[in-house]
């Protein structure tokens, strides 16, 4: 059971160390949405839905990325930084506004 726990992380890693194409990996949740629904909703009853989606889809690429960019940001920070991206490109996907943190 531990040898195979080993193998599949090991295996992880040199799957997330390639290089991958855009959306090789199914993505699902709020992330699959375009910015223009982010637009819409982000005054609404569904705003808190989508906020820690953004945050959990973050923390886990940062940790998975092993790149620390949440470190010196504050969760208003990185809420205005997806609005004044998605007010520039209302067409991109969340799940790209939220992987330019980690360019």
């Amino acid at each position: 059971m531990r040898l195979a726990m080993i193998a599949s992380m090991m295996a992880a890693v040199f799957v997330l160390a390639m290089p991958r194409a855009a959306h090789a990996v199914r993505i699902l949740g709020h992330g699959t949405d375009k910015c223009s629904v982010w637009l819409e909703i982000r005054g609404g009853s569904q705003k808190g839905e989508y906020r820690e989606w953004f945050l959990g889809y973050l923390s886990a690429s940062a940790f998975l990325k092993n790149q620390d960019v949440l470190r010196h940001l504050s969760y208003v920070q990185i809420l205005r930084r997806v609005d004044e991206e998605c007010e520039r490109k209302p067409d991109k996907g969340l799940d790209e506004v939220l992987d330019d943190f980690f360019n």
